[in-house]
């Protein structure tokens, strides 16, 4: 049993996004989830087979390092300050596209997502989106 809860411990961020994506997926209101119905169809199917390579990567990389760990070397450093910073002020043209996109109420059940799991909640949120965003602010 404590091998069992260590387990879920080391892999609590993971079960999160899964239970978060598997929800937002469910919710789809749409049928063609991973199939596109615009001009622009590529660019879907690129979105998640990016997705999908980032987020096997993501999960490896947790699987040989702890990312806390990781992040308390990383916050040492200026650069790693510099890079952090980076990340999040480029993280606020996808909540604006999100907030543009979807209004206020997905907005706010998208931030905690993106300011947790960064560049993989916005690229689900692309995918699952895609037609709608290139209808919305392309055609």
């Amino acid at each position: 049993m404590n091998k069992n809860i260590r387990l879920l411990k080391q892999n609590f961020l993971w079960l999160l996004f899964i239970a978060f994506a598997v929800v937002a997926i469910w919710t789809r209101e749409d049928e063609s989830i991973f199939l596109s119905q615009s001009p622009y169809s590529f660019g879907k199917y690129s979105i998640w087979i990016i997705f999908l390579g980032f987020l096997s990567y993501s999960i490896y990389s947790s699987s040989k390092e702890n990312f806390f760990k990781s992040l308390d070397q990383i916050s040492k450093l200026f650069w790693g300050w510099q890079i952090g910073i980076d990340l999040y002020i480029g993280l606020l043209l996808p909540l604006l596209i999100i907030y543009l996109h979807g209004g206020a109420l997905v907005f706010m059940v998208w931030l905690i997502p993106v300011l947790i799991y960064a560049n993989l909640a916005t690229l689900l949120y692309l995918a699952l989106n895609y037609d709608s965003l290139i209808d919305h602010f392309i055609i």
